[in-house]
């Protein structure tokens, strides 16, 4: 299935969609290989006009390629190559995942064809363990494999609160707990172009609880809408959705949140 206000094919569309079903590494509650096709589902309870931003996706060319469906084992190298097909193409992409583990491949991908970009991440978690139980690509790991393509001083993480002593010392671009102000102090200072990744658990659990990883103590829904406006002036080359999952809980209160997250996303990007 597709988004219900996609009107574009790919060659015409300002911004794309695409969904990577993918939750291999999952270490609480899996599903998140589902988020794509939930979020799809939600728009439909979602109005296509912002009045966060006084204006509607309609007025956008916008082509959903659906799910994409891997094909070998090596399903990370998939995802790098198909961020790179779709970059190379000079397009604006909305990744809808899925675990966090997509972000690694998709930012080898897009760093192929954009040689330089920040990566502003938005999380409950630092995502900066080398490896998890063994596993370099994790969903723990995803910034730091995210760092060896692109650099740690390239990425701006905002509303952590859960990692290790070590994640927690790693990147001297992390902000703990508050998004809004921290972001709202550095913005002028982050490099553009930007790539935005949102996990959204870092949204606290009582507001979005169908996350894999809920952690407690997280930001409200409107300061993730607060602090993505903030970036309305910020030359935008992609972003990506990952850890909402449909199977941890009622899916549909989050899904539409989730939803929201997404229409908000798509309005700034497109400038």
């Amino acid at each position: 299935m597709v988004i219900e206000y996609a009107n574009s094919d790919l060659q015409n569309a300002e911004i794309v969609l695409i969904g990577f079903p993918y939750d291999r590494t999952s270490s609480f509650i899996p599903g998140s290989r589902l988020g794509p096709r939930y979020i799809r589902i939600c728009t439909e309870n979602i109005e296509w006009f912002s009045p966060y931003q006084n204006r509607s996706v309609a007025s956008l060319k916008i082509a959903d390629l659906d799910d994409y469906e891997f094909h070998t084992e090596d399903q990370i190298k998939e995802m790098e190559e198909k961020a790179y097909e779709l970059y190379r193409q000079k397009k604006r992409v909305i990744f809808l995942g899925g675990e966090h583990t997509i972000s690694p491949p998709i930012i080898k991908g897009i760093q192929r064809a954009i040689k330089q970009f920040s990566v502003i991440h938005f999380d409950a978690h630092a995502d900066l363990r080398d490896d998890y139980h063994g596993e370099r690509f994790s969903h723990a790991a995803a910034m730091r494999r995210a760092g060896d393509t692109i650099g740690l001083r390239n990425i701006y993480q905002f509303g952590i609160r859960s990692g290790t002593k070590e994640e927690f010392s790693l990147n001297k671009n992390l902000y703990r707990f508050s998004v809004y102000k921290n972001l709202k102090k550095i913005i002028k200072k982050i490099p553009e172009p930007v790539y935005i990744t949102i996990d959204v658990d870092v949204v606290d659990p009582s507001q979005i609880p169908a996350v894999s990883t809920p952690e407690p103590n997280g930001i409200t829904f409107k300061e993730l809408i607060d602090s993505l406006l903030l970036l309305k002036n910020k030359k935008i080359i992609g972003a990506d959705i990952v850890e909402y999952n449909p199977l941890a809980t009622t899916p549909y209160a989050s899904g539409s949140a989730v939803a929201v997250i997404l229409r908000e996303l798509i309005l700034i990007m497109a400038g």
